[in-house]
C-alpha cells in the first residue's frame, strides 16, 4: 500500500517564486506598454481582456506575495543560506578586485539611473514615448477624467445644455441617462465606451457664452480644447496646431481655448476664426 508524499514547502516556495517573477516580469511590460491612465480609461484600453486597472492590480499583489515569498524561501533554507553566506563573504575577501568592481558597477547604476543619463535614461524615455504614442485626437478625452465626470459635469465642462445632451442620448438609445450618473458609469451600464457617449455628444450644438465685452464668443468654444475645436470646424488637429502657431500661440491638443485666447489677449471666437482659417 503506497502513502501519499508530504507536501514539500520548500519546493512549493521555490517554484511559486519562480512562477510569480515570471507573472511580475510580464505584467510589468504590460503596465510599460500601456496608455496613460486618462486614455486608457476614455477608451477603455484592455489587453487579454483585462484593464490597465486590473494589471496594475496584479502587478502590485504578486509583487507583495512575491517578497513574503522570500521571506519564506530564506525561513525555510536559513542554514543553507547563512552558510553560502559566510562561504560567498570568505570568498569576496579573497576576491577584493572583484567585489570592489560589482559594488562600484552597482553604485554606477544606480547614481546615473537617478541623474537621467544615458543610456539608463533611454529606458524610461522609451517608454514615456509609448505611452504619449496612444494619444490622439480620436482617443484623449475633452478634459482630463472626463469618464468621472457626471453627465451634468460633463455637459458644463465642453459646454452642452444638459437636456438636450440627456434627450440626445436617450433617442440614440442610451439607457439609465441621469444628470447624476457619470460618463463611465454610463458607459459601463451599456457596454460602450465614455469615448462613444462623447462622439454622440459631439453632434449637439453647444450652448452660447458671453465674451470679455459682454457679447457673444461663440457657441460654447471657451470651454472646449483645441481638439474638440479642431473637430466641429472639420479641420484636422494638426492643421489647427499649426495655423495657430503661425499666429503665433504655441498650443497642445487637450489646450483650453479660453485660457489660451485670454493668454494672447484673444476672445475665444478669434482663436476658432484662426483654427477655421476665417480670421
Amino acid at each position: 500500500m503506497t502513502t501519499s508524499k508530504k507536501f514539500n514547502t520548500r519546493a512549493f516556495t521555490s517554484l511559486y517564486m519562480t512562477l510569480s517573477g515570471l507573472f511580475i516580469a510580464s505584467t510589468g511590460l504590460v503596465i510599460y506598454l500601456s496608455p496613460a491612465g486618462r486614455v486608457a480609461h476614455w477608451i477603455e484600453w484592455r489587453f487579454i481582456f483585462l484593464t490597465k486597472e486590473q494589471w496594475q492590480s496584479l502587478h502590485t499583489l504578486f509583487s507583495f506575495i512575491f517578497v513574503i515569498a522570500v521571506i519564506l524561501h530564506i525561513y525555510f533554507n536559513w542554514k543553507i543560506f547563512w552558510s553560502y553566506l559566510k562561504n560567498r563573504v570568505q570568498s569576496g575577501i579573497r576576491m577584493k578586485r572583484e567585489l570592489g568592481t560589482a559594488a562600484v558597477l552597482t553604485a554606477g547604476i544606480f547614481s546615473l539611473t537617478l541623474f537621467g543619463v544615458p543610456p539608463f535614461s533611454t529606458v524610461m524615455e522609451l517608454g514615456e514615448y509609448l505611452t504619449n504614442s496612444w494619444s490622439n485626437e480620436q482617443t484623449e478625452p475633452p478634459v482630463p477624467h472626463a469618464e468621472e465626470l457626471t453627465v451634468k459635469e460633463y455637459a458644463a465642462a465642453t459646454g452642452l445644455e444638459l437636456e438636450p445632451a440627456m434627450a440626445h442620448l436617450t433617442g440614440n438609445g442610451i439607457v439609465g441617462v441621469d444628470s447624476l450618473i457619470t460618463m463611465g458609469e454610463l458607459g459601463e451600464l451599456n457596454q460602450v465606451t465614455p469615448k462613444a457617449l462623447s462622439d454622440l455628444l459631439i453632434e449637439i450644438p453647444a450652448t452660447l457664452e458671453p465674451d470679455h465685452a459682454g457679447g457673444v464668443a461663440g457657441v460654447g468654444y471657451g470651454r472646449m480644447t483645441v481638439a474638440q475645436i479642431a473637430g466641429r470646424e472639420g479641420v484636422e488637429t494638426s492643421v489647427a496646431l499649426e495655423r495657430l502657431l503661425t499666429a503665433g500661440i504655441e498650443a497642445e491638443s487637450g489646450d483650453n481655448l479660453r485660457e489660451l485666447a485670454d493668454a494672447h489677449d484673444l476672445t475665444p471666437m478669434e482663436v476658432v476664426e484662426i483654427i477655421s482659417d476665417k480670421g
